[in-house]
């Protein structure tokens, strides 16, 4: 009697432990998935993060881009004007020297 006790008690104290064994090994996968998400998780913010860097260097290149454009536009309007300027100051004074070399001649 006391040696089916003993038996019984053993196999309900085996069977717990094999089920404890089940619920750890449950409980680490649950622990693996879990990690699996949130690296990926972190992974999804990592790319989301790089794509609106990227996306914010391409804006800001391509404002860069239209700025050096204004600039080039201004510098090469300044430098047309400047060449008249120049240009028609020099026509001016050829004229007021051929002028006074026509004086001089007559």
């Amino acid at each position: 009697m006391k040696l089916n006790m003993l038996f019984a008690l053993g196999l309900c104290a085996a069977l717990t432990t094999g089920a404890m064994a089940q619920d750890d090994k449950a409980v680490k996968e649950a622990r693996k998935q879990e990690t699996r998400r949130d690296v990926k998780k972190v992974g999804d913010k990592v790319e989301n993060g790089v794509a609106d860097g990227a996306h914010a260097v391409g804006t800001a290149g391509r404002a860069v881009g239209k700025a050096g454009k204004a600039t080039g536009k201004a510098v090469a309007n300044a430098t047309k004007a400047t060449g008249r300027a120049v240009t028609k100051a020099t026509k001016a004074t050829g004229r007021a020297i051929s002028g006074e070399a026509k004086k001089v001649e007559n």
